[in-house]
């Protein structure tokens, strides 16, 4: 025969002690005292709070669809940019005897500075294949009938696009630089194991301090003797002193000039002095300036940029080139979120055309974008757009078109 507390229980639920009679609520000074009392006692229960992510399930799923052909286009874009660098590695290997692993390593070298080619183009890529394939296979079509709107699925490749902006950015300011500088310096060795001069002939060396420029005309690979030297001081718009040696050689961060001629410039232009030296010093602050060459735009990062704007600024040299290079620094990482922009209608649009279409929409879009920053890129170092804006146009050109498209693809 049941008890009450048995009849009162639900159907199906056990407790693991019964009592004839009701158990009364603990007085308040012994509201605790159920932790240290003997026998089996059940703790009290908390409602179990689900638990929330930022990564959902659905944000993995459409990560992966993008990961893989992100990965192929990164591999293979890397590949045939170097196609042509390993066409003159084989050559230099098979035909001059220059060693394998100096090769090597300028092929390697060379890589960091194309990262800003191959990331957005991996992006859009990867954007294209992986939601045409789910457009292709009505996946896409599923999710926005049940609610989920585009702006919420392109998420995980808004994501991607702005971490890959920040990697791009990272590489081309602190690693790229260096690196293509190094492969500069690399190249000349392997000229040199080929019998040809380190120092490149017919070629002007501007000092770190971007106050002197220095010519070489040619140089001795054996003795490492340099012939017909000069040597500029800038000055506010004209050259205040310049030297002229018939030879040189560097020694202790110096640059030992042999039978030359020091002439000084007035303001006006006409020499206010000359004499000739047998032996003169000029001294470096990095000496090997001349073996390594000059820096260009692309070997320096953002902060000697700027300074290299200033120093020419105070020379009275045009600075346009420095000003876009300087200011694609910043653009050029961008064009990787602004990849996705694009990529993103144009796969739902696309994609039930097959990979094909994909494929050949990322070249197009590709195209497009190089063209439009070609051609900024030289009206801005001729003068006909600010300087500082040509680098952003193509952004916004594309940027704002793929945002049109996704507004009209959320409709």
């Amino acid at each position: 025969m049941s008890t009450s507390s048995e009849a009162s229980a639900p159907h199906g639920e056990s407790y693991g002690v019964l009592s004839e009679s009701p158990r009364l609520a603990p007085a308040a000074g012994s509201s605790l005292d159920w932790l240290t009392s003997e026998g089996p006692r059940s703790l009290p229960s908390a409602p179990i709070k689900p638990r929330r992510s930022i990564f959902s399930i659905l944000d993995a799923y459409l990560t992966r669809e993008i990961a893989a052909p992100f990965g192929f286009a990164v591999a293979a874009f890397t590949l045939f940019l170097l196609i042509n660098t390993f066409f003159l590695a084989a050559d230099y290997i098979i035909n001059k005897s220059v060693p394998f692993g100096l090769v090597m390593r300028y092929i390697v070298l060379q890589v960091p500075s194309f990262v800003y080619l191959i990331l957005p183009f991996s992006a859009l890529f990867g954007v294209l294949q992986g939601f045409g394939r789910l457009a292709g296979d009505n996946e896409m079509t599923a999710m926005r009938t049940s609610g989920i709107t585009l702006t919420r699925i392109a998420m995980p490749a808004f994501a991607m696009g702005i971490a890959l902006a920040i990697v791009a950015f990272l590489i081309n300011e602190f690693v790229a630089p260096q690196s293509q500088h190094k492969s500069q310096a690399i190249f000349r060795q392997i000229a040199y194991h080929s019998s040809q001069p380190i120092i490149a002939p017919d070629q002007f060396i501007r000092t770190d301090d971007g106050k002197h420029s220095i010519y070489v005309g040619s140089t001795d690979p054996q003795t490492k003797l340099m012939h017909n030297v000069q040597i500029y001081s800038l000055g506010t718009g004209f050259f205040p002193e310049t030297l002229t040696a018939a030879t040189a050689r560097q020694a202790q961060g110096k640059l030992i000039l042999a039978d030359g001629v020091q002439t000084i410039y007035g303001p006006s232009g006409l020499v206010t002095k000359q004499q000739r030296f047998h032996t003169l010093e000029f001294p470096l602050a990095n000496a090997s300036v001349l073996f390594e060459g000059a820096r260009g735009p692309f070997e320096m990062n953002s902060r000697q940029l700027s300074a290299q704007i200033k120093a020419l600024k105070g020379s009275g040299d045009d600075v346009r080139q420095y000003q876009i290079s300087l200011q694609q620094k910043y653009a050029m990482p961008l064009a990787c979120l602004i990849s996705i922009f694009i990529a993103l209608p144009l796969g739902v649009r696309f994609g039930k055309r097959g990979r094909g279409v994909g494929a050949m929409l990322a070249v197009v879009v590709l195209f497009v974008y190089y063209l439009i920053m070609s051609a900024t890129y030289a009206l801005g170092k001729d003068g006909a757009l600010p300087a500082n804006l040509a680098p952003w146009i193509p952004n916004m050109i594309l940027g704002l078109a793929g945002l049109v498209m996704i507004w009209r693809e959320e409709r």
